[in-house]
């Protein structure tokens, strides 16, 4: 019985794989993850600075023109 199963992509002659262009498509990708993740660590800092902002300004007028 021969054997049915056929692989999704046909394999790649070893000697045709550029291995350089996939090293730096990698690094490419790991420096991308890594500027992302330190742009979103500090996200909930600006979000906690720009609220106390707003609240201070808030009862500063209040402050000055309810009281």
């Amino acid at each position: 019985m021969p054997d049915d199963h056929h692989p999704l992509m046909p394999r790649r002659n070893p000697e045709d794989i550029d291995l350089a262009a996939i090293k730096a498509d990698l690094e490419f990708l790991i420096e991308r993850g890594e500027r992302f993740r330190r742009e979103q660590a500090l996200k909930p800092v600006y979000t906690m600075i720009g609220s106390a902002a707003i609240v201070i300004a808030w009862i500063e007028l209040f402050w000055r023109h309810c009281l």
